[in-house]
């Protein structure tokens, strides 16, 4: 029996009958994974934002002449006017430097407003990342978990600069661990357009522009998935996609699953995805889906769904003793994620 198939029990949260009815206080380390999501999605969507905008310069220059006399107009309407000629588009030398800068902006953007919170004051809560390597963050955390010292991790999945440049919200998210002596870990994904965290009892959803976190409940309802969606990592592409098109019409391969999961899976209407590994520090996505109810399995035949309680001992696992976050199926019902798995066991490559 594997580390994340282990039967112990899980934690439970002391809410209605098993408390009298009385909502325990929630666990530090959740409200610290939702104050860094909640900054992370508010940094990356003004950068964003501010990409849009018009620049403060003469707009009567950038005024496309119109016709004045109905002649005129009437040739415009049968295209009987030539188009006047394209104004050459010359170079602009700086334009690798303005993303490079604007990248980091964005990325010092989560910095500033992490150290700006009050209720993540450094002297209590070590922040790490989203500055330095992978490997020199992870270190850093499991020197945290070690002393028993409490920590957020901040770790950007995906391109930042193709998001900022494409506008596509697939393509970047943040991942957030959090962990508070005493407690078990919490985790958190920031969209450029949502933000939900987790940890083994409770689940968050932020809901904007209101600012306000809500609990997830049984009551919640959820709109029908749309049929035929999966999400897939590149990987994949040449081997699986001729057999998954005989069962999925639209199969999307990605580059980053982690964002991808995080905005069409957890916050809108894909019904299924494949999660492929990644870095651990990347990983709050695997916590955050099976807190959100989603089911999450391992891509293995004769896989368990792995319950949210699981999940916080794998990613535990995984930050303290290397084990690594293995290839897992995500999706709104445990049949359907059953099926993907037993389409991919045809898939070379999906159980190398």
């Amino acid at each position: 029996m594997t580390e994340y198939e282990s039967r112990e029990e899980p934690v439970k949260s002391l809410v209605g009958s098993e408390s009298g009815g009385v909502q325990s206080a929630p666990r530090v380390s959740a409200a610290i994974a939702r104050a860094a999501a909640e900054e992370a999605v508010r940094a990356v969507a003004d950068v964003s934002t501010g990409l849009v905008r018009d620049l403060e310069v003469d707009a009567s220059r950038q005024v496309l002449p119109q016709p004045c006399t109905p002649s005129e107009q009437l040739a415009l309407l049968y295209d009987e006017t030539p188009p006047p000629p394209a104004p050459t588009v010359a170079g602009i030398p700086g334009a690798a430097d303005f993303w490079r800068a604007t990248t980091m902006e964005g990325v010092a953007a989560i910095s500033v407003r992490l150290w700006e919170r009050t209720d993540l004051c450094s002297e209590k809560v070590r922040i790490i990342g989203p500055y330095g390597s992978p490997a020199e963050r992870l270190e850093q955390v499991r020197d945290c978990i070690a002393h028993e010292q409490a920590f957020v991790s901040i770790a950007l999945c995906g391109s930042l600069k193709r998001l900022l440049v494409t506008g596509n919200p697939w393509a970047a998210s943040v991942s957030v661990l959090a962990k508070m002596p005493g407690e078990p870990i919490a985790a958190a994904v920031a969209t450029v357009r949502h933000a939900l965290a987790a940890d083994c009892s409770d689940a968050y959803r932020l809901l904007l522009p209101e600012g306000e976190w809500k609990v997830r409940s049984e009551d919640d309802v959820l709109h029908p998935a749309a049929p035929g969606y999966v999400i897939l990592p590149s990987e994949l592409r040449g081997a699986a996609e001729p057999l998954l098109e005989r069962f999925y019409k639209h199969p999307d391969f990605v580059d980053d699953t982690a964002s991808a999961i995080a905005e069409a899976l957890l916050s809108n209407h894909v019904p299924l995805a494949v999660h492929y590994g990644g870095h651990i520090l990347e990983a709050a996505v695997v916590l955050v889906a099976a807190a959100h109810g989603f089911v999450v399995r391992p891509l293995v035949p004769g896989g368990t769904v792995l319950r949210p309680w699981q999940c916080t001992r794998l990613l535990t696992s995984a930050l303290t003793s290397g084990v690594g976050i293995p290839r897992l199926v995500l999706g709104r019902d445990e049949v359907n994620a059953k099926n993907l798995t037993h389409h991919l066991g045809h898939v070379p490559l999906a159980t190398s």
